[in-house]
């Protein structure tokens, strides 16, 4: 907006002026090169038998001594004790890319100046052709400024960046609070669950348990007196899985669930009188088991039929087969 609002003429001059800018200073730059680390400039040119003055000032630093600045043909003149030396930029260019402030009173002369804010203009706008003027580039860089901080700055720069610390290493022990805690809670409600899982399965036992000394009773009612040997009467001989062998007559014509009710009722009674009956009762509620012949090889596995019909005609012996849960 601002350069369509300016007349013609200043816009071409402007453009002149950013174009041959940098051919000045590229001219001015080998000049001075030239003349100062070369004994020649050009191939025809005689070897350089003169120095050009250079700039030569004192500066006193403390503890009583001195900084002199010398050069040209004042090598050899005495110096006094703490004096230091060191060479200054002789040339613009140098000057230039050193200082670049748009401050008169930062420079030795107007022109040097005009094209300190030129140059300030020229990297402003982009540096063009910087890339093909030799030692352009050095100059066109916009160096950034540095900002001397106050001390109160400074305090609250430190007290930010500590509370920034402090914040971090909170959020920090949070996070770490946050992750116990749920580690916390997991294995918390780990722990109830298993214990959820042993009442419930302390409480199936116990039913079972009760549900099977009921059954016991029942079977104890109903179970008819062992019959006397004769006629359709045979003598069983039951082995159960501890070793233990039970005797009993029954009828051909009585039922394959009689013999079952026998075994039952038979091991609860020896159970009940083992030290600890009650886990022996427990075991024998989820036992479960077939009675198989062996001669003839039977399964008596329903125990509606009668013992004739499912091929118990004679006595024989009877094993108590436990059926895998698997």
């Amino acid at each position: 907006g601002i350069m369509q609002g300016l007349p013609r003429a200043t816009f071409v001059v402007a453009t002149l002026f950013c174009l041959f800018l940098p051919c000045l200073l590229s001219i001015h730059h080998d000049v001075a090169s030239c003349y100062r680390m070369s004994p020649a400039c050009g191939a025809a040119a005689a070897p350089m038998t003169h120095k050009l003055p250079i700039l030569r000032s004192t500066v006193r630093v403390s503890g009583g001594g001195a900084l002199r600045l010398r050069g040209g043909d004042d090598e050899g003149e005495e110096e006094n004790e703490g004096e230091v030396e060191a060479e200054v930029p002789t040339t613009m260019f140098e000057r230039l890319k050193i200082n670049q402030s748009t401050n008169p009173a930062d420079h030795p002369s107007t022109l040097e100046w005009g094209l300190a804010v030129a140059l300030s203009i020229y990297a402003a706008v982009g540096a063009p052709f910087a890339a093909y003027i030799p030692g352009l580039c050095d100059l066109a860089q916009r160096k950034p400024k540095e900002k001397k901080l106050s001390p109160e700055e400074v305090a609250r720069l430190e007290r930010e960046a500590l509370r920034k610390e402090q914040d971090e290493e909170f959020a920090q022990a949070m996070m770490e609070d946050k992750i116990k805690a749920a580690e916390k809670k997991k294995k918390q409600e780990a722990a109830e669950a298993e214990a959820r899982a042993k009442k419930e399965e302390a409480e199936k036992k116990s039913s079972a348990v009760e549900n099977y000394t009921k059954g016991i009773k029942a079977k104890k009612e109903a179970m008819e007196k062992e019959p006397a040997a004769g006629d359709g009467v045979v003598m069983l001989r039951i082995r159960c899985p501890d070793g233990t062998q039970l005797t009993r007559k029954f009828k051909t014509d009585g039922s394959v669930g009689s013999l079952y009710d026998f075994v039952d009722v038979s091991r609860h009674d020896k159970a009940q009188n083992t030290a600890d009956p009650s886990i022996h009762i427990a075991e024998l509620a989820e036992f479960e088991y077939n009675l198989v012949s062996t001669m003839p090889k039977l399964v008596l596995s329903d125990r509606a039929a009668s013992l004739s019909s499912a091929g118990i005609t004679t006595s024989c012996a009877l094993v108590v087969q436990p059926i895998s849960k698997d």
